[in-house]
């Protein structure tokens, strides 16, 4: 019982900290409302604490927000003064700002960077991993926003039994997303819709352009790391021209480069020994362990579409998965970067290229399982899917901060526990906003 309330005081603590004072990034008495002001029964501030909190807590629906609403303590009182019916929070989901939802998003991330909370684990610099992520499936085109299902956002199809249940007339909503990949929580820093006829690629310029605007040259991240799908001469161009260094997955869409690292990479994994191989690590029933080879062979490369003069090194890690009956199962991963040889150790490049999968399975896998994100928005008309969608990251963020460093305990040899189950999170933060007693907010 102490642990559970000393839970409850923990978060609501770090929540009054955060939004007392007036902080940019935790504060909405600057948003907009388009609602005539003499009919407003809720301010615009109280409509987006209510829709915020209700994710941070994973209310499955608007009407559990509502709820939510009416059973709010004396600290939550002060964002949400009275309750709010679930019609009112549609409507206004349907209209709210993305963009300045983004701001918000980028104010606040600053904000943890400055605490202290974001910085590289394991690694001599920050990340941001940039990927693609469906926000929704829907049966409607969202106001044009809507990507009709076609062989270019095959990645995002629905699987083939629901789709011979559903059919085949459906859009998506894309966008592409970049998470600080080198930091415990793996926050979202940033999010770029991407319009109909569009592709990752296509968007990555803007994607990189919001990220230099948004976080400049400081000392977040100094590596840009992609899948192979954002791999092209001209991304690697962008990412080095805006200053950065990057990490980028090579497979079949760069043919020439493919068949030169499979060539020179293969033959070296037969010759010699890996520069580094994990131990074996068990989940699941199956062991996994990584192995790592490299070659500087590729640096400056000259191809039919121009000179990498910038990439220095071609990786290839080996994943073996070695089931119950003892068979073993590779796959390789190629991988290009500008970054000198030098930089990263080998156990150093092996954890990057494992952080860009947690990106995957921690950060996406978590926003559609525990906030059902691609199946069970609360609004699907108007905005809603931009706008929840940056909101969804604004709670996902501080429930990482909370899970993985707030709440998290420390073992007898000074390392951090196993973060608590998703669900206990959940139940612990709704609990932080009935609780009666104003916290101490300062220290």
């Amino acid at each position: 019982m102490k642990t559970w309330e000393s839970g409850k005081r923990r978060v609501q603590k770090f929540l009054a900290k955060q939004t007392k004072g007036g902080a940019k990034g935790w504060s909405y008495s600057d948003a907009s409302d388009l609602r005539q002001q003499t009919k407003v029964v809720h301010p615009m501030p109280a409509v987006l604490w209510a829709m915020e909190l209700g994710l941070t807590s994973n209310q499955p629906t608007l009407r559990d927000v509502e709820e939510m609403t009416c059973g709010l303590g004396m600290w939550a009182r002060t964002l949400v003064p009275t309750s709010i019916s679930d019609t009112t929070l549609d409507t206004e989901a349907q209209r709210l700002d993305a963009d300045y939802l983004l701001e918000k998003l980028v104010h606040r991330v600053r904000g943890f960077h400055r605490s202290k909370m974001l910085c590289p684990v394991g690694l001599p610099c920050g990340v941001a991993t940039v990927d693609g992520k469906n926000l929704a499936t829907l049966d409607h085109d969202a106001h044009g926003t809507g990507h009709k299902r076609s062989k270019k956002n095959e990645k995002w199809h629905l699987d083939k039994d629901t789709e011979v249940k559903r059919g085949k007339s459906y859009f998506l909503m894309p966008a592409l997303r970049a998470i600080l990949s080198s930091a415990e929580a793996k926050p979202c820093i940033y999010q770029l819709p991407l319009p109909p006829t569009t592709g990752e690629s296509t968007m990555l310029p803007e994607m990189v352009a919001g990220l230099k605007r948004a976080y400049g040259h400081g000392d977040m991240f100094r590596i840009v790391d992609g899948d192979a799908g954002l791999t092209s001469l001209g991304s690697a161009n962008l990412i080095v021209n805006e200053g950065y260094e990057y990490v980028l997955g090579l497979k079949g869409n760069q043919p020439e480069l493919f068949s030169e690292a499979n060539a020179l990479l293969l033959s070296i994994a037969e010759a010699q020994k890996p520069e580094l191989e994990t131990p074996w690590e068990f989940r699941g029933g199956k062991a996994i362990r990584r192995l790592l080879w490299r070659t500087d062979e590729m640096a400056g490369i000259e191809n039919s579409v121009g000179k990498w003069s910038h990439l220095r090194q071609t990786w290839l890690v080996r994943q073996e998965t070695r089931n119950s009956k003892g068979t073993i199962e590779a796959e390789d991963r190629f991988f290009l970067t500008s970054l000198a040889w030098d930089y990263l150790t080998p156990a150093q490049i092996l954890l990057l290229v494992r952080n860009h999968w947690a990106v995957e399975n921690d950060c996406f896998n978590s926003l559609d399982l525990q906030w059902r994100e691609d199946a069970g928005p609360w609004c699907t008309q108007g905005t809603a899917i931009w706008t929840l969608g940056m909101l969804r990251m604004l709670a996902y963020n501080t429930a990482q901060i909370l899970r993985r460093r707030r709440l998290r305990k420390k073992n007898p040899d000074d390392t951090l526990a196993t973060p608590m189950s998703w669900r206990s999170l959940f139940k612990t933060i709704e609990k932080s906003f009935e609780l009666d007693v104003e916290p101490l907010c300062t220290g």
